[in-house]
């Protein structure tokens, strides 16, 4: 195990910045507690030194007894070195916490000693500047902050948790709860009336429960980051488990990272951080230090040594001291593997996104995503709305009739640790910028429009036309194509998805070795980056090839998005169930792209010049409203067809569409030439499909 250099507290301490949520109490404080144990014989020193410690980014907040042996209130910035008293007066003090530049904490202040009741006090350490929060006396305790805002909660009956508006000093009662902790704008506390966990979002007012227990059964204390709650269960025979909660995912279950214990020493001490968190438990009778990937669920042990205070995590670095006036880390996304025999994949019943049938979920090591960064989390009515996050780099629209009423809705910037991305055939992706997760508690009935900012920079602007949004599937551990719309937003790729999960904008590279310099290579490498058409063997593309009616039907689906469909009886007779183009000539057929000829597909034949113009004006008639055309428009249109020598050769069925597509410059003639009975290769399918999806403004 590699730890950091030892370092004096007033030197400078390299630390990413994070919300930390740390143990606290009244009653008991809990995180950080001098020797990290609870235990009678841990308790002994009659000046402890430093204890409660609470950190996060690069501040430090700890009790300490002056000279006279009263706990004061310290706070260190370890980038500069600073250490402030916040405190001096003769009140007792407890459980500090810090998110940023904002401290909290609970005072006596001119309150007896025997009183219960407590004061909540803040201070702004850039400033200096503090301040009391509560406005009427009570019994309160444990003060959490987000920067944004403070809450505590009254010990009396059932608790009743207040929330204060940092800028504006509005009080609120969010209601019943105890020990409640703020992270991200988000409340998780503990119920008043049985001992599970509930969630409380501070904008909206909406709660949803986290954790039921009942019976024996309870949460005994918890930590939170914002995203994944870490909590310890004990039942009636004084027995205990370790157990994580991802809050992002709504349909995440609890996942027990330990099993239940018999009873023995308690240790008090947990962290979370960033991607990382740790616990403290007892095995074969001694402390044992247990660390937790976030995003895997894994879980092992830490090594330490014996008798170190334990501070907290700081981004993914865990803090400790041997001494006050020194601290010391180590980085644990570093910590090696640990010895054979110990946990290192996540534990049985890990399934951090269990579909809606309660499937297995995931096998054990699959990546899921982590929420990193900002979030727009609402409640969507049936009118629909709009979140967007991180000044807009991402956007979520929804439509009227997207959800039901009370929907509640999230859009966040999230992470998923693995070395490659790859697509389903197993091609490799490359990510413009972070991902994004979505989140609602009811089905889509209809599709959204997601957003997502890309960078303008290379390779992304010169390749813009290649890139999509991608969605993961979290049980292959694969990308898949969504769509990609470049071209409506400067900067922005769009795409409309009918599902909660994970989406991230990607380039898929696709070239071939017989279209370097070709006429088409632009336009096959963009359907190629967009799946819409494959090489030959992985390696070329054959543009010279000839394409059938089958092959081109199905090019025209996956271009159009069609979802192939199977229905009880084929459309044409000589396209049966088994046919690999059944599913899609059945898309085309209900779409009418496609009509047949007297109940024949024919789809192994050639594809004619004119029949594609006829499928594809059809393509553009099934997703365009327009109004029929006049006697005048159609002279226009044939108009346009007198300029070719062989306009003759058109069949008439098809002499209205040829003569669109020819006035929309979707086809071109070779000289004077239109060659409408001539087969269609490849190479001119491909640029004439990139030229239909410009039309539809599908590029």
């Amino acid at each position: 195990m590699r730890f950091g250099r030892k370092r004096k507290f007033t030197q400078t301490v390299t630390a990413v910045c994070a919300a930390v949520i740390l143990l606290g109490g009244l009653a008991s404080s809990g995180l950080g507690i001098g020797q990290a144990s609870v235990s009678a014989a841990a308790v002994t020193a009659a000046n402890p030194g430093r204890t409660d410690y609470s950190v996060s980014g690069d501040r430090l907040l700890w009790l300490e007894p002056d000279a006279d042996g009263v706990k004061q209130v310290h706070a260190l910035n370890q980038r500069s070195g600073a250490n402030t008293v916040l405190t001096s007066g003769p009140s007792a003090k407890d459980a500090p916490y810090v998110h940023g530049a904002v401290a909290v904490w609970a005072d006596k202040g001119s309150e007896p000693g025997a009183s219960l009741h407590w004061d909540i006090y803040t201070a702004d350490l850039e400033t200096g500047k503090k301040m009391k929060l509560n406005k009427q006396a009570g019994q309160y305790g444990n003060p959490t902050t987000d920067g944004a805002g403070v809450v505590w909660y009254e010990r009396k009956n059932y608790g009743s948790m207040i929330y204060h508006d940092l800028a504006t000093g509005v009080e609120a009662d969010l209601g019943e709860g105890r020990f409640p902790v703020l992270a991200g704008g988000n409340v998780v506390y503990k119920n008043a009336r049985d001992g599970g966990l509930s969630l409380l979002d501070v904008s909206s007012g909406v709660t949803r429960a986290l954790v039921s227990l009942g019976g024996a059964n309870a949460v005994d204390w918890f930590v939170f980051n914002g995203s994944y709650v870490l909590y310890k269960q004990k039942n009636s025979a004084t027995g205990s488990k370790y157990v994580l909660l991802n809050i992002k995912d709504l349909t995440a279950q609890p996942v027990d990272l330990t099993g239940m214990k018999a009873g023995g020493t308690e240790y008090a001490f947990m962290s979370i951080g960033e991607e990382q968190a740790v616990f403290q438990e007892e095995v074969d009778g001694a402390v044992t230090l247990k660390q937790v990937d976030l995003t895997t669920y894994a879980v092992k042990p830490l090594p330490i040594d014996a008798g170190v205070k334990l501070i907290g995590i700081s981004g993914n670095k865990l803090l400790y001291s041997k001494k006050d006036d020194y601290i010391e880390s180590v980085d644990l996304k570093e910590n090696p593997n640990p010895t054979p025999g110990s946990e290192t994949t996540p534990p049985p019943g890990a399934t951090p996104n269990p579909g809606p049938d309660a499937n297995p979920g995931p096998a054990p090591g699959t990546k899921i995503p982590v929420i990193t960064g900002a979030e727009d989390s609402r409640i969507i009515g049936s009118s629909g709305g709009i979140l967007s996050a991180v000044n807009g780099w991402a956007r979520l629209e929804i439509s009227a009739g997207t959800f039901p009423d009370n929907t509640s809705v999230s859009l966040a910037q999230a992470e998923l640790e693995t070395k490659e991305l790859l697509d389903a055939s197993g091609k490799k992706l490359l990510k413009a910028g972070s991902a994004w997760q979505v989140q609602a508690s009811a089905p889509f009935l209809i599709p959204a429009k997601l957003a997502v900012r890309y960078p303008q920079e290379e390779p992304w602007t010169s390749k813009r036309e290649k890139l999509g949004i991608y969605s993961y599937n979290p049980d292959k551990g694969i990308w898949s194509y969504i769509g990609g719309v470049t071209a409506v937003e400067d900067g922005f790729v769009q795409a409309k998805i009918s599902a909660s999960g994970l989406y991230a904008v990607m380039l898929r590279e696709a070239q071939f070795t017989d279209m370097s310099g070709h006429w088409a290579q632009q336009a096959v490498e963009v359907l190629a980056a967009r799946g819409i058409v494959n090489g030959m063997n992985g390696t070329v593309y054959a543009p010279k090839a000839i394409l059938t009616r089958a092959e081109f039907t199905k090019l025209l689906t996956a271009a159009l998005g069609l979802q192939p469909v199977q229905t009880d009886k084929p459309t044409f007779r000589d396209v049966s169930a088994a046919h690999w183009s059944y599913p899609y000539v059945e898309a085309a057929a209900a779409a009418g792209i496609v009509t047949g000829d007297a109940g024949l597909f024919h789809g192994n034949a050639p594809l004619t010049r004119e029949q594609m113009m006829v499928m594809l004006m059809r393509a553009i008639d099934s997703t365009t409203a327009h109004s029929p055309a006049s006697a005048a428009d159609s002279v226009k249109l044939q108009a346009v067809l007198s300029g070719f020598k062989d306009n003759g050769t058109i069949s008439q069925w098809a002499r209205e569409s040829v003569a669109a597509a020819v006035d929309k410059k979707l086809v071109q003639g070779s000289g004077q030439l239109l060659k409408p009975k001539d087969s269609s290769t490849r190479a001119e399918a491909a640029v004439i499909m990139y030229k239909l999806l410009a039309e539809l403004k599908l590029l």
